[in-house]
């Protein structure tokens, strides 16, 4: 079986096949960086460890898409946030033909995946930031609690505050120090710097990929079975270069977009250090009725991750906001967006997103973002201020009325209000039907049936929460299927 990727999906499948017995060969587009090599900076990570972005970036709506670009894709680099799939969105996938998720099948997949990661709240000492946002929350009578991780000897301070670029301590738990590290010890191999740009397919089936190597000279392998875990937006591209034709292929783009709310405070914070992710808010995560609205958390903001929610508006006024920088902390909105966009293929093969939030989806962000304006007044801040190109903000104590209609005239149209997605979902959408998803209840297309997908794109709907947890249990769950059948 070839794997392609192994990040949250590509790592746990090649896993799952190689315990089972299978010869197993993973291929990853990116380099390989391991503690050794992580803490030269900002820069540095941001160019070797994450993926380039896409020909179109949602039409102007982002101004970034973040994924994984290294040996173990987005489980090096992300904040450490492990949440199991929620009970309502497992009934919202199944409902959508693929049963299992609301069955002991995926919660056995789910337990395994807790299980290997270690995912625990040992290690949740607050930091400064979630400190400020628990104490904005408690003041506010709102939902808050601590956050599972999956690290094992996390530092909890100055190095676990630089872990999106790399943890240099080893403590997180990616697929690097865990899936690929077992599918190694049972046999499978790795090779890195290979972009694989087709699946073969001959007669209905997968008989392997045709690749470039780190030389450039072409790779060709043979294979029973072809597992794509290359993410939400090189899944789509790859299969339509390998010649399928399913429409809902690319289709059902989810992507849990992200603004911030920055509260300036009188104590020092430090922002960039401490625990990435140890509190959480689902006060606002249902404002319909139908389990869609926003989440609250905060993030490590260091000089260059917060100018994704610093809008240019002048020298002094930027001069001005990095400098009060250790006495900021910004608290992200993450919306679990009802709207959709898709992924189609440019003339040079490469994804094309096309994206716009909607007037539902734009009407959670406002709510959120006056939440959030209300957490960290509550939590004592004397100025807070959203992500909106044109400034929207407010000096405290006094009323947030004025900011919250600001915020709403300003809208969140593309260049209106920073934002930026953390979460790609959904555009291999797992289902009961070729006319409504793009893959079989197995993972399988439907064109090609031992060609699998085992990534964020399997997603009906959003996750509407980090979504680690369940990428690596539909992984799992895929993976263990087409074991059964090649064994």
């Amino acid at each position: 079986a070839v794997v392609v990727g192994s990040g949250s999906g590509g790592g746990v499948a090649a896993a799952v096949l190689a315990a089972a017995g299978l010869d197993v060969l993973v291929l990853e587009k990116g380099g390989y960086h391991d503690d050794r090599d992580f803490g030269a900076g900002e820069l540095d990570a941001l160019t070797t460890l994450y993926a380039g972005a896409p020909a179109l970036s949602a039409e102007g709506q982002f101004s970034s898409l973040m994924a994984g670009g290294t040996l173990g894709g987005g489980t090096v680099v992300n904040w450490s946030t492990s949440f199991a799939t929620p009970e309502h969105v497992r009934a919202e996938w199944a409902a959508h033909g693929a049963r299992q998720f609301a069955g002991d099948e995926f919660s056995r997949a789910l337990d395994a995946v807790q299980r290997r990661l270690g995912v625990n709240t040992d290690h949740g000492r607050a930091s400064s930031r979630d400190a400020i946002l628990e104490r904005g929350l408690t003041a506010l009578g709102w939902h808050c609690e601590a956050m599972p991780r999956n690290v094992l000897g996390c530092d909890q301070g100055v190095e676990c505050g630089r872990c999106g670029y790399g943890c240099r301590i080893g403590a997180k738990q990616s697929t690097v120090k865990t899936w690929l590290r077992d599918a190694a010890a049972d046999g499978a191999r790795i090779a890195v710097g290979v972009e694989v740009r087709r699946v073969i397919v001959e007669r209905g089936r997968a008989t392997g990929v045709e690749a470039i190597g780190p030389d450039g000279a072409p790779v060709t392998v043979a294979a029973r079975a072809v597992v794509v875990a290359a993410g939400s937006l090189q899944t789509p591209p790859l299969l339509r270069r390998s010649g399928l034709r399913n429409e809902r292929i690319g289709e059902n783009l989810r992507l849990h977009p992200v603004t911030a709310v920055a509260g300036v405070f009188d104590e020092d914070v430090r922002p960039w250090e401490g625990g990435l992710q140890t509190r959480y808010s689902t006060e606002h995560a249902d404002l319909d009725g139908a389990g869609y609205g926003v989440i609250y958390e905060t993030g490590p903001a260091s000089p260059g991750a917060i100018t994704l929610f610093q809008p240019w508006q002048s020298a002094a006024r930027h001069a001005a906001d990095m400098r009060a920088l250790r006495h900021t902390v910004q608290v992200g909105v993450i919306v679990r967006d009802a709207g959709s966009g898709r992924v189609t293929v440019g003339r040079d093969g490469e994804p094309v997103v096309r994206y716009r939030l909607g007037d539902h989806d734009a009407a959670h962000m406002q709510r959120g973002v006056v939440g959030a304006a209300e957490i960290l007044a509550a939590a004592g801040a004397r100025s807070v201020r959203s992500s909106h190109q044109n400034r929207v903000d407010a000096h405290l104590p006094g009323s947030l009325e004025g900011f919250a209609a600001a915020a709403r005239r300003e809208g969140y149209g593309p260049a209106r209000c920073m934002m930026i997605a953390l979460h790609i979902m959904g555009t291999a959408a797992m289902g009961g039907g070729r006319d409504t998803s793009a893959t079989d209840p197995d993972g399988a297309t439907w064109e090609v049936p031992n060609l699998i997908v085992a990534d964020a794109s399997c997603f009906p709907t959003p996750s509407g929460v980090n979504p680690m947890i369940s990428i690596e249990a539909i992984a799992h769950m895929n993976a263990s299927r087409l074991a059964a059948r090649l064994t």
